[in-house]
Parts: C-alpha cells; structure tokens; sequence
C-alpha cells in the first residue's frame, strides 16, 4: 500500500484499512521533524529585534563653517562652506561683483590642530569667456595653519569679471581633532592680498577684515 503525503489510505480494504484510518491527521514524522527544527531555527534567528552586528552605521555631525560675513559688498573676497561631512569640509573663495580680474593672490589662515589642508579646486571665475591659454593655480601650504594662494591668466587673454557672486577656488580640509577655530585672510602678512588687471594695476579688492569664518569640528 502507498500512502500519500497526508497520511490517508490510497488503497485496501479491512482492518488494516480501519487501522490506517484511525491514525492522527496530520503530516508524517519524516516531515514533521524537519519542520520543528526550521521552526526553532527560525525563532533563534528573529533575535530581541536591536540588530547589534557590528554593521550598523554610527550617524556623526558633520564638521560646519559659519561664514563671518552676511552681506558681502562689491569688491569683497571672502569665504564660504560648500560641503562638508563628519571628516571633511570644502570652504569657497568667492568674489563679488567686481571687474578687471587677471591675477589674485592672497594668504589664508586657518586652526591646524583641528583641520589640515588637503587640495584646491579651481573655481569657473578664470575660465569666463573660455580664454585660449588655460589658467594657472597655486597653493602653497608653507606651513602648518598657513596656505599661499595665487591664479593668473596669460596675455593676451582679457581679465574677466565677477558678475554677482563667483567662485574662485574651492578649498579642501580634513578633520584632525574636535575644536573649533578662524579660517580668515592674513591682512598683515607677508604677501599682499590683491587682484591685479590684466595691465598690473590692483584692483578695489577688499579681504577683509572679517571676510574669513569659524570651523566647528565636532
């Protein structure tokens, strides 16, 4: 006799027909054994619900600069955060409505125990108007808490000019430690901070004071 899988009789007659009737409905040991233990499988596995396994992503607040400038006038250089996460920040250089830029330079101070300068992007200021010669950009990180900075277009390409608020640079920072400090212009340096015309005549540009911000680092 064969016996399906739901334990019912396919075929006799007589008491043993009787006898396999009178056995409990329902799914046969060979089965029912490994459907317990998936079912105590399964139980193990749904855990307290915390899903504690190491893989969980810790949130962080990500490091923020308050620019220390609200309205910037024309003729303003000064500074503001573009992105930033839990270990990096990117701080503009933006110019205001201002013309006859051909060259700028200028030195930048910034709190070294809790930030490192990592790279510059160049911002679309020097490229308006597409010019021939490509700009040239440099940035020099003399030391710790200190960056020289300077781009230039090549005659006989044009100076171009600031319309409403321009980026010149994007700076990159690292996170070193928690703190918090000024990143500003160093208007009594060394090097002057200045916009030359494409003829070598400096340009009303003003770096401040005031034209910088503060970093928070958590």
């Amino acid at each position: 006799m064969m016996e399906s899988t739901n334990g019912g009789a396919m075929a006799g007659t007589g008491e043993m027909g009787m006898n396999r009737r009178r056995r409990p409905r329902g799914l046969p040991i060979r089965v029912a054994l490994p459907g317990v233990f998936l079912l105590v499988l399964g139980l193990g596995c749904k855990g307290n619900g915390n899903n504690n396994d190491g893989n969980s992503v810790i949130p962080c607040t990500s490091i923020s600069f308050a620019g220390a400038i609200g309205s910037p006038a024309n003729g303003d250089v000064y500074l503001l955060a573009s992105n930033s996460s839990c270990d990096t920040v990117d701080i503009n250089v933006w110019v205001k409505d201002l013309s006859g830029i051909f060259t700028v330079g200028f030195e930048l101070n910034y709190p070294s125990s809790i930030i490192e300068y990592q790279s510059f992007s160049p911002g679309p200021l020097l490229y308006r108007g597409s010019p021939p010669i490509a700009p040239q950009f440099f940035v020099t990180n003399s030391s710790p808490g200190e960056i020289v900075v300077s781009g230039t277009l090549f005659r006989p390409d044009p100076s171009v000019s600031a319309v409403g608020n321009a980026t010149f640079m994007t700076l990159h920072f690292v996170k070193v430690a928690s703190g918090s400090g000024a990143v500003d212009f160093n208007t009594s340096g060394a090097i002057n901070n200045q916009i030359i015309d494409e003829n070598g005549n400096v340009v009303a540009a003003s770096f401040g004071p005031g034209h910088g911000g503060t970093v928070l680092v958590p």
